[in-house]
C-alpha cells in the first residue's frame, strides 16, 4: 500500500513537469555554448489557428501579422536582457529563425480568451549552414506561482481578453529564449 501511495504522489508531482525541448545538432562538436553564444534573430513566423466562435467581421483579436510583430519584439527584448542577442556588428553570429504555432482559444461567447496552446520550432544556422534545431510541443503559458490562480480565475470569469494576450506572448517569448540560451554545451 505504501509503495502505491509513493507512486501516486510521484505521478501527481510530475504531472506538472515539462520535458525540455528536443535539441538536435548538425555540427559535431557544436560551436554553440549554453548562455554564452550570441544570436541574431532572423525570421519569426506565427501560424495562428483558433478554437471557439467569433462573429463574422469581428476584429476584436490581433491578426497573425500583429502577433508576429509582438513576438519578434518580445523575443528580441528577452534575448537582450538575457545577454544572448548579438550586436549589429557581430555578422558571424548564428541566426535563430523561429516558428510559433499559436492556437488562440476563444470562449463560447467569443468575447474572452483561455490560455493559448503553443508549440515552437527554432532553427539555428550560420552562413546558410544549419547548426542545430529544437522544438517544444503543446504547452500553455505558465504564470509565476502567485499569479497563476489569479489568471485562471480571470479566465473562468470570462474576463481574460485581447488586452491580456500580450502577457501570454511575453511569457511564451521568455520560454523560447530560455530554450535558445540552453542550446549547446
Amino acid at each position: 500500500m505504501r509503495r502505491y501511495l509513493l507512486i501516486f504522489i510521484g505521478v501527481i508531482l510530475c504531472s506538472g513537469c515539462t520535458s525540455g525541448p528536443d535539441y538536435k545538432y548538425y555540427a559535431e562538436p557544436t560551436p554553440l555554448r549554453q548562455n554564452v553564444t550570441k544570436y541574431r534573430l532572423g525570421e519569426v513566423k506565427v501560424v495562428l489557428t483558433r478554437t471557439g466562435y467569433i462573429k463574422p467581421g469581428h476584429s476584436r483579436f490581433a491578426p497573425a501579422s500583429q502577433l508576429m510583430r509582438e513576438f519578434k519584439a518580445d523575443i528580441q527584448s528577452v534575448m537582450q536582457q538575457t545577454g544572448i542577442l548579438a550586436t549589429p556588428d557581430m555578422k558571424d553570429s548564428p541566426v535563430a529563425n523561429v516558428v510559433i504555432e499559436y492556437t488562440r482559444n476563444i470562449n463560447l461567447g467569443g468575447i474572452s480568451l483561455y490560455k493559448p496552446d503553443v508549440s515552437h520550432y527554432v532553427v539555428v544556422s550560420l552562413r546558410g549552414k544549419e547548426l542545430a534545431e529544437f522544438r517544444s510541443d503543446s504547452y500553455t503559458p505558465k504564470y509565476p506561482y502567485l499569479q497563476e490562480p489569479a489568471v485562471n480565475l480571470k479566465m473562468a470569469a470570462l474576463l481574460w481578453n485581447e488586452k491580456d494576450e500580450p502577457r501570454d506572448i511575453a511569457l511564451i517569448s521568455g520560454v523560447i529564449v530560455k530554450d535558445l540560451a540552453q542550446l549547446g554545451n
